[in-house]
């Protein structure tokens, strides 16, 4: 997740990220063939056995997304849609009596917060709520595998859609909701191997001492091939898979087609840049959609503004 900006005075952050995204001409060449490793095939094999059941999926997530892209949607219809399920109301309730929304009296009840928080911002709260079953262990055994991991990849998940949201907002590419719930969804299937990986790890299949490294590079090697494949079981609308499925396609095509998958593909590589340790991986790709949304510095800038805003609030929004 996007880290702090630096003290005044100096090179900042984003004058280094800056520096990286204009580096060497990118080469025209198909990327390599992805690498097969052996502990990949293990986890494919195991997702495969043990495949999320259709109504495992928080459909109403979507539901809730449908609604709030209408252009005049009532406020009675969504507190119909986001009413009966209480820990979606609990949850929007206490962002409306928190520090980033709380002005004066309290907040009682859910219209009032709905009028707070404004309808696109319950939307995207809500659908993160539902979506956040996805994200969840069966047992404590599972979540203590990874203890680091799980509200790592939820926050930094979040933070894309959210981020990518506003972006497509304000800069009027694509859909704002459908990027949102690309946002949520493109990296699901990293959730879904590092559960698989749990998993033969509690069963003695494989080594728990792995290295970091080695799970980043497999959730990388698995990740969209898993996520499609759930994506399909659970019904998604097929622009939805197609997204997701193109995140890491190098030669993306430019055009209206495929501006939402470039949106995400750029806050997302941004958002690794900024992270921990500044993750090169998807650099190319970054690089490419960064062009093809004809972004210059001044906008990238406001971008990372954006990321750094929006992984603060996630924090805030969807505490551990």
């Amino acid at each position: 997740m996007p880290g702090p900006e630096s003290p005044q005075g100096g090179e900042s952050p984003f004058d280094a990220i800056w520096a990286q995204l204009i580096g060497p001409e990118i080469g025209t060449t198909q990327a390599p063939p992805e690498k097969q490793s052996p502990l990949a095939d293990r986890v494919r094999a195991h997702f495969t056995r043990n495949k999320p059941a259709p109504s495992s999926f928080p459909a109403l997530a979507i539901q809730i997304m449908d609604l709030v892209s209408q252009p005049e949607v009532e406020i009675h219809e969504l507190l119909k849609t986001i009413g009966p399920d209480p820990a979606i109301s609990a949850h929007l309730m206490r962002v409306a009596n928190s520090a980033l929304y709380h002005r004066g009296q309290d907040v009682l009840d859910l219209r009032t917060a709905v009028m707070k928080i404004g309808v696109r911002g319950v939307g995207e709260i809500a659908a993160g709520v539902a979506g956040r079953s996805l994200f969840d262990v069966a047992v404590r055994v599972e979540y203590e595998t990874f203890p680091d991991r799980w509200q790592k990849l939820f926050l930094a998940t979040m933070t894309t859609a959210f981020a990518a949201s506003q972006f497509s907002f304000e800069q009027h590419h694509g859909r704002p909701d459908r990027i949102f719930l690309g946002g949520m969804f493109v990296d699901i299937g990293k959730t879904l191997a590092l559960r698989s990986l749990a998993r033969l790890i509690m069963a003695g299949q494989v080594n728990p001492e792995l290295p970091s490294a080695e799970v980043d590079a497999l959730l990388e090697e698995v990740h969209t091939e898993i996520g499609c494949e759930a994506l399909g079981i659970w019904g998604l609308p097929s622009r939805l898979v197609d997204l997701c499925r193109r995140q890491h396609e190098v030669l993306l095509p430019e055009g209206e087609d495929c501006t939402e998958t470039h949106v995400l593909r750029l806050v997302d590589g941004l958002g690794r840049l900024m992270g921990e340790g500044g993750d090169t991986t998807d650099l190319e790709q970054t690089r490419r959609s960064l062009e093809a949304l004809h972004m210059d510095r001044v906008r990238m800038r406001m971008l990372h503004h954006t990321l750094l805003t929006q992984g603060t609030r996630v924090a805030l929004l969807y505490p551990a």
